[in-house]
């Protein structure tokens, strides 16, 4: 049999899934190609080098307080290394530890327990400042004036002399990519602001809520309007890194949150670009990073973008796999009923794939706890790759099927030959 180790269970597990196949079957592998991790030394070099404004410790001169936002665990970013390294520096620049506050952008997403911080941003951090979660439903966020939508940002952030956003660059299917101003916004805004800044990627106000795919490109309404307000509230300086295959830390972005995101940006479509497989009858594809919740396993569709249709063969099967951690997960807006919730029947497969077969590899939850994602027929979920191999082999019995596998589904950027 062969074999392939796909990564498995971001932040929690840490481990991999092994997936057998029969030696006559034709099988791909596809991921970024391997790139080395960067020095702290190079951490610090990239944060000396801003694109766009000056030096970090020259935008703390003077400044008594400072606010770092940075995403939650359901995101990749490795706060536990580079938030010491941003934290030194504002220590060096005259800020008081005290003075300094780390705020978890949750959007939309549940609070972290302090265990969960202690593993996003490290012991270190928790010991040396003050971690916040955000909460969208705040009745103490700041109203900002605005003539065209309702602004409320956090009012930790608000009254932060010094403005900073730690993130990584990874494709997202609604503002082109993560980082730079999407920390702000849905980072820390308030519900009705982050309700308003979402329905702008609708193609149309329906019940249906069929979305604007703006895959890489960072360049759309979503992203627009997250920039425009963070162009009122304010935001100093960007810490932006772009991960390797394994998650760590390849490049590093620093500076202004337009200029260096872009700039960003640029280099994470080569760093994660994948070669995508043409006509595979099996498709196996992971939500990792993004497999702490299963609410976000549809990302593990994300790296066959345009070309669903090309690469999936017309009589293919799909097998979508999820660690699922916290098993069925939570989202303020898109979460089961809730405000733009839109039923899983409409993604899990995408439309393009509708009529593929469809498995779900999860030993994180059951079929009983996605169900209320769902209006129609629930997808079968198989908590062990035997059992997935077992209901492939009986169905390619006599063939030699061309098997596709794409071990970070979520954050990869496929690219097709044509």
């Amino acid at each position: 049999m062969q074999e392939f180790k796909v990564p498995w269970g971001q932040w929690y597990e840490q481990s991999y899934r092994t997936l057998t196949f029969p030696d006559e079957w034709e099988v791909h592998f596809c991921e970024p190609e391997y790139c080395e991790e960067i020095s702290d030394e190079g951490i610090i070099k990239a944060i000396d080098s801003p694109i766009g404004t000056e030096k970090l410790e020259k935008l703390a001169e003077g400044k008594k307080s400072a606010c770092i936002i940075i995403d939650d665990i359901s995101r990749p970013t490795p706060g536990d290394r580079l938030l010491p390294i941003v934290i030194r520096k504002l220590v060096s620049a005259g800020l008081a530890y005290e003075n300094i506050k780390v705020l978890v952008a949750l959007g939309g997403h549940r609070p972290m327990t302090r265990q969960e911080m202690k593993i996003k941003v490290g012991a270190w951090v928790l010991d040396h400042v003050q971690v916040i979660n955000h909460f969208a439903f705040s009745p103490d966020l700041v109203t900002i004036p605005d003539k065209d939508q309702v602004i409320r940002i956090n009012r930790n952030y608000v009254e932060a002399d010094l403005k900073i956003a730690v993130g990584c660059i990874v494709p997202h299917t609604l503002a082109g990519f993560s980082g730079g101003a999407k920390a702000v916004i849905p980072g820390i805004g308030g519900i009705e602001t982050l309700r308003s800044n979402h329905t702008l990627v609708f193609a149309d106000k329906s019940k249906s809520m069929s979305f604007k795919t703006s895959t890489c490109d960072p360049d759309n309404a979503m992203r627009k309007n997250m920039e425009e307000i963070v162009g009122k509230v304010g935001l100093d300086f960007i810490v932006n890194v772009v991960l390797n295959s394994r998650m760590k830390v390849a490049e590093v972005f620093t500076g202004h949150f337009v200029k260096a995101h872009r700039a960003a940006c640029v280099r994470a479509m080569d760093r994660l670009g994948t070669k995508l497989v043409k006509n595979a009858d099996i498709t196996v594809t992971s939500a990792y990073p993004k497999d702490t919740e299963y609410s976000q396993i549809a990302t593990c569709f994300a790296v066959l973008g345009h070309y669903k249709e090309q690469c999936v063969a017309k009589d293919g099967t799909l097998v979508a796999m999820t660690a699922a951690s916290e098993g069925a997960g939570f989202h303020a807006l898109f979460g089961p009923g809730m405000s733009l919730f839109s039923p899983h029947d409409d993604n899990m497969p995408p439309l393009e794939l509708k009529d593929k077969e469809l498995y779900i590899l999860s030993d994180g939850v059951k079929q009983t706890d996605i169900r209320q994602f769902y209006t129609g027929e629930t997808p079968p979920v198989y908590p062990s790759w035997e059992e997935v191999l077992e209901k492939l082999e009986k169905k390619y019995e006599g063939r030699k099927p061309v098997v596709a596998i794409y071990p970070m589904g979520a954050v990869s950027i496929g690219r097709l030959d044509q």
